[in-house]
């Protein structure tokens, strides 16, 4: 399982994809540039990410889970 981290002030990343140790899997910088942690693997990076996307999604409007709009 990996967790992600949206940008606080000061941080490095905009978005960054952690595995459960902290190790980082990817982060994408605010000028779009990213850094590939040492298990970097772009196919499951990018799952993760929309993963993430849709739990926040969700967390934003629960009321939308299971519907197509």
């Amino acid at each position: 399982r990996t967790r992600s981290t949206r940008m606080n002030e000061g941080d490095e990343f905009a978005i960054a994809l952690h595995a459960d140790d902290g190790t980082l899997i990817v982060g994408i910088r605010p000028d779009g540039s990213i850094q590939q942690g040492p298990n970097y693997r772009p196919d499951e990076a990018a799952r993760e990410f929309w993963d993430a996307v849709t739990r926040a999604a969700h967390s934003a409007a629960p009321w939308t889970e299971g519907t197509d709009g």
